[in-house]
């Protein structure tokens, strides 16, 4: 079970072995990887869970690397909604900002620090979202990316990053967004958009849990 407290947490079917065969076995290796701003959005919460639902092993990854967005308490209200949904992690939280040595010597193999039109460090050297996804993707052996469908204009940048890197892509899968009643998608501002506002309405975590699980990965977007 996840523990509020400690900065690793694995659950009992955490399997041990190298990174480099991961991706012998059948083990479906998913990972989380929200960015520390306050409570989830409950599009990032149905990720949470179908990434659950669907992995054998999952890894919290907390994407901090642009400090612009970050917010104070931001990774402990993702942990407080996690536990309360009752979405339990084998490794993490994992913070990039503390992986920025791991992401230059990345592009120090790839010789450059941009791919294509895309650029991997900023100008204070920090690794973009975009180089720091696929390294850690490739670092903890992922097998399947589990994400929104706004995600997936980044799909093939990601395929051919990966490769660049000398490593095979992990398979992706999209799901349907979360939107609100004027069909876009749904606004932190809104009333029960959020988990933390859900709690706080006094809506049980069995109840958002069950609807988040009959939710699956719907291959549309779904309206709240």
């Amino acid at each position: 079970m996840a523990s509020r407290g400690s900065s690793s947490s694995r659950r009992t079917r955490s399997t041990s072995g190298t990174r480099s065969t991961f991706r012998l076995g059948s083990m479906k290796r998913v990972r989380f990887a929200p960015s520390p701003t306050g409570s989830l959005h409950v599009g990032n919460a149905l990720s949470a869970v179908a990434n659950r639902d669907f992995g054998d092993w999952f890894l919290l990854r907390i994407d901090d690397t642009d400090a612009t967005r970050n917010i104070p308490g931001g990774e402990e209200a993702i942990r407080t909604d996690l536990e309360w949904l009752g979405v339990e992690w084998d490794e993490g939280p994992v913070r990039q900002s503390e992986r920025q040595d791991v992401y230059r010597e990345a592009v120090n193999r790839l010789g450059s620090d941009r791919f294509g039109r895309i650029t991997l460090l900023r100008e204070d050297g920090t690794a973009t979202y975009q180089l720091a996804s696929v390294v850690d993707d490739i670092e903890f052996g992922i097998t399947h990316v589990v994400r929104g469908n706004d995600h997936r204009p980044n799909a093939q940048l990601h395929r051919d990053l990966t490769r660049a890197l000398g490593a095979e892509p992990p398979e992706y899968v999209h799901h349907g967004l979360i939107l609100g009643e004027d069909g876009r998608k749904l606004s932190k501002r809104e009333f029960g958009s959020t988990v933390a506002s859900l709690r706080d309405a006094g809506i049980p975590a069995q109840a958002v849990r069950r609807y988040l699980d009959e939710l699956g990965l719907p291959k549309h977007d779904v309206h709240y």
